[in-house]
C-alpha cells in the first residue's frame, strides 16, 4: 500500500494558516470579554447632625463615704465587764455602749480627794500662819526674813492644793473613761473585743465602729482637665448630682448636691477629688459602694450632636461614617458630653449626614451608598417606636454590637432595613 507523501512546502503553509486564525481567535475573545462587575451600593440610613443646647452631665464611678464615722477606742486599760448595744443596730448620741471595769478608778478618785483636802489643811494653816504674824513684822517682833518664809509656805501651800485638784479630775476623767459612749445618733457595727478581754490603749484598744448614715456622700475623681469647669459653677451655684448604686435585685437613684470641689490635683493620676451629699433616710446605704455618678455642670450652648449609635471608636480615636454624594465619608471626631442617646462631638458641622444603621462590614471610604436620611427628631421617634413595640429590654452594658450599625453585622439580614434593629 502506498503513502501519499506531503510537501513540505505545504505543511509550513497550513501550520501558519492555523496560528494566524488562533491569534484571530484570540483577540475576538479579548474584545467580547463582560466588564467587572460594579459592587452594589449598599444601604444605610443617616441622621443629620443638630445644633442644639444640651445639658453639661458628666459621668463618674464613684464611692459612697460616712459624712461621720468613729472607731470607738479604749482610752483606760481594764477589764472589759459590759456590751450595751446589739450589733448593726441604731445607737443615740450619748449612749453608754460598753463598760470597763470601774473600781481601780473610783478608787483613784477617793485617793485624789483625800489628797485634795490634805492640800487645803495645809493651805489653811499656812495662811493662819500669815495673817499671825504680818502685824509683828511691822513693829519689829519678827525679822522681815522670818516673815518671808512665812509667805512662802502660803504660796507652796496654795500651788499643792492646785496638783490636788488636777489629779483629782484627771482620775475623774478616767473614772468617766470606763464608760464609752456613742458620740453622734448612727449605726453601730460589729463588736471588736468581747466581754472579759483585756483593753485600753496598745491593748485591744478598738472596741467597735460607730457611723452616721444620714445624709451619706459619695466620692469620685473627675480629671484634672475638668477642673475649670467645675470651678466656674461651684460653690457660687449648686451643682446637683443624680447617684445610682446598681443592686441585684433593684436598682436606687439618689439626689443631692456637690458639697466640694477639692484644692489640688493628685500628681500621678491628673485627677481631683469631687464630693457629694444626699439624703438616705431609710438608711440603705452604707460606706464603700461602688456608685455611678451624673453631674450636672449646667447647659452647654450651640452644640454639635450625634445619635450615640453612629460612634465607632479605636484605640486612639473615635469616628463617624458622613454621606457626601453618595460616598461614604470618615470623619474623626472628638466626644464630649453624653446626654440620653445622644452625644456632644467636635469636629463635625451641623446638617451633615451620620450613618446610623448599615452593615459594619461594608463601611469602607468612598463606597457607594444609597441612604435614608431622617431628621434627628424622626430617628428619635423611630427608635422610640421600636422600643415600645419590642417592650422592655434586659438592663446591661452597652457593647458595640449592640448599636444600630453594628447590629448589621449580627443580624446580615438587617442591612436591608431597619427591621431586625436594635437600640
Amino acid at each position: 500500500m502506498m503513502t501519499k507523501m506531503l510537501d513540505p512546502r505545504n505543511l509550513g503553509m497550513a501550520a501558519a494558516a492555523g496560528l494566524s486564525a488562533a491569534v484571530l481567535m484570540n483577540g475576538c475573545g479579548r474584545r467580547t470579554a463582560p466588564a467587572a462587575p460594579k459592587p452594589p451600593e449598599i444601604q444605610v440610613t443617616s441622621v443629620n447632625s443638630e445644633k442644639m443646647d444640651v445639658p453639661d452631665l458628666r459621668r463618674y464611678p464613684g464611692n459612697t463615704e460616712a459624712v461621720q464615722q468613729a472607731t470607738l477606742e479604749a482610752r483606760v486599760e481594764g477589764f472589759l465587764e459590759q456590751r450595751l448595744f446589739e450589733e448593726g443596730t441604731s445607737v443615740k448620741a450619748g449612749q453608754t455602749l460598753f463598760v470597763i471595769e470601774q473600781p481601780p478608778f473610783e478608787a483613784n478618785v477617793l485617793e485624789a480627794q483625800g489628797q485634795l483636802r490634805s492640800a487645803e489643811a495645809a493651805f489653811d494653816f499656812a495662811r493662819s500662819e500669815y495673817t499671825r504674824n504680818e502685824p509683828l513684822v511691822a513693829s519689829g517682833a519678827i525679822s522681815a526674813q522670818n516673815f518671808d518664809q512665812y509667805r512662802s509656805n502660803l504660796e507652796s501651800a496654795a500651788a499643792q492644793v492646785q496638783v490636788a485638784e488636777a489629779s483629782l479630775v484627771n482620775a475623774q476623767i478616767n473614772l468617766g473613761y470606763t464608760e464609752v459612749a456613742a458620740p453622734f445618733d448612727g449605726r453601730i457595727g460589729r463588736r471588736l473585743v468581747d466581754v472579759g478581754n483585756l483593753v485600753g490603749p496598745g491593748i485591744h484598744e478598738d472596741l467597735a465602729v460607730l457611723i452616721d448614715l444620714d445624709p451619706m456622700r459619695v466620692v469620685f475623681q473627675p480629671a484634672g482637665t475638668e477642673l475649670p469647669d467645675y470651678l466656674a459653677v461651684w460653690p457660687s451655684t449648686k451643682v446637683g448630682v443624680k447617684v445610682t448604686v446598681q443592686g441585684l435585685r433593684s436598682t436606687m437613684t439618689f439626689e443631692g448636691d456637690v458639697d466640694l470641689v477639692d484644692n489640688e490635683a493628685a500628681v500621678d493620676s491628673s485627677t481631683f477629688i469631687a464630693r457629694a451629699s444626699f439624703p438616705n433616710t431609710d438608711l440603705k446605704l452604707v460606706p464603700g459602694l461602688f456608685a455611678e455618678i451624673e453631674v450636672d455642670l449646667g447647659k452647654m450652648k450651640d452644640q454639635i450632636v450625634v445619635p450615640v449609635e453612629a460612634i465607632q471608636s479605636e484605640p486612639q480615636q473615635s469616628f463617624v461614617w458622613t454621606v457626601k454624594d453618595s460616598k461614604l465619608v470618615r470623619a474623626n471626631v472628638t466626644l464630649g458630653p453624653q446626654w440620653k442617646e445622644l452625644r456632644v462631638v467636635t469636629g463635625l458641622e451641623p446638617g451633615i449626614p451620620i450613618v446610623v444603621e448599615g452593615n459594619p462590614y461594608l463601611l469602607k471610604s468612598d463606597t457607594k451608598v444609597r441612604s435614608k436620611t431622617l431628621s434627628l427628631a424622626a430617628w428619635q421617634k423611630e427608635v422610640a417606636d421600636q422600643k415600645a413595640a419590642k417592650g422592655k429590654k434586659t438592663e446591661g452594658g452597652k457593647h458595640p454590637g449592640q448599636s444600630h450599625v453594628a447590629k448589621h453585622g449580627i443580624e446580615p439580614t438587617a442591612a436591608t432595613g431597619h427591621e431586625g434593629s436594635s437600640k
